[in-house]
């Protein structure tokens, strides 16, 4: 074997500088669209292997999916707290029926694919039904009674554009859901809605699940171990694992005692929230407990997170020296 495979987890940086990368600014269709063509580019210059359309256009992972479909308002948003570490943020509020969506993730999608050389893999990632419905007020109880329902709802929104993102030549689809980690007591009945999602789809894809402590500038901000995850994890059938790993105070291959999981892992070893520049060997040390679980042709090597909060320099850097230690180890 040559090296690793490496990948990103999603999120990129946009090219200028934000003054806050929770809420961007919104992008015109043109503007998307050269955003996604610098953005695959740029990802595959670095040497990466599977990449994405950089996300950065969106204003964050739920508030692009919230500001491009029916039922939802922004106005009159409440300020809404999550987890221990005192993070909030402005949730808009459901008041009618969730329809019509104009989330465009299968151009977006397309758009980076042709952008991109041939040997590079573009995945489409998409943020979860879970996440949408946490960040959603509901005040349409009428409509959807319970948090499942509303989770449901969203799912549903989400499989017609991902099945047309499959009908243009997708075939690796990535869900994110970090608020299992902020709501561990929903992660079960959460996993089994996205369950119905993933084998709902019009043909078999390569799936990824993404799953992390929150990111919200470069901050972790749920602390829920992975092990108290351990049955949502086993209810969603994937191929690939996206987890942290080189920052977490405990050992979370211990989930892998416990779960015979048989896709790939793909693990953080490189973390986004600080300015250090990993070593190879640093990263060397990282993926070695690894491989008392994986072969190395089911190791996937990855940051913790997106980079979409981190200074492009700074990205680059990191995604360089990743790129680097998966050849060299």
């Amino acid at each position: 074997m040559s090296g690793f495979r490496n990948t990103v987890v999603g999120s990129y940086p946009r090219p200028e500088k934000l003054e806050d990368t929770m809420k961007r600014p919104v992008m015109d269709r043109e503007e998307v669209d050269n955003y996604i063509e610098w953005a695959t580019k740029d990802q595959a210059s670095l040497g990466l292997d599977t990449i994405t359309d950089g996300e950065g256009y969106r204003e964050n992972m739920y508030y692009f999916y919230q500001k491009r479909i029916d039922g939802i308002t922004f106005e009159d948003m409440p300020k809404v707290s999550f987890g221990t570490a005192g993070f909030g943020i402005e949730c808009p509020r459901v008041i009618g029926e969730l329809k019509n969506s104009r989330f465009d993730i299968a151009r977006n999608w397309k758009i980076a694919r042709d952008a991109a050389p041939d040997d590079v893999e573009v995945k489409l990632t998409v943020t979860g039904p879970h996440v949408l419905y946490r960040f959603s007020v509901n005040e349409r109880k009428d409509l959807y009674p319970d948090a499942p329902a509303l989770c449901r709802a969203w799912a549903n929104v989400l499989r017609g554009e991902i099945a047309d993102a499959i009908t243009l030549g997708c075939t690796h689809v990535q869900f994110d859901e970090p608020m299992w980690t902020e709501s561990p007591e929903e992660s079960l009945w959460a996993a089994e809605i996205l369950a119905e999602l993933i084998e709902s789809l019009p043909k078999k894809v390569r799936v990824g699940l993404h799953v992390c402590g929150g990111n919200p500038r470069r901050k972790r901000v749920y602390f829920t171990k992975y092990m108290d995850l351990i049955e949502a994890f086993k209810t969603v059938p994937v191929d690939e694992l996206l987890l942290e790993h080189c920052t977490l105070g405990y050992n979370m291959l211990e989930l892998f005692d416990d779960w015979d999981f048989k896709g790939d892992l793909a693990i953080g070893v490189i973390d986004q929230r600080s300015d250090d520049l990993e070593s190879v060997e640093v990263i060397r040390e990282r993926v070695k407990p690894a491989l008392e679980y994986f072969p190395a042709d089911r190791l996937i090597l990855t940051s913790e997170c997106g980079f979409g909060h981190v200074p492009l320099e700074i990205t680059h850097a990191k995604l360089k020296r990743l790129v680097e230690a998966s050849k060299v180890l």
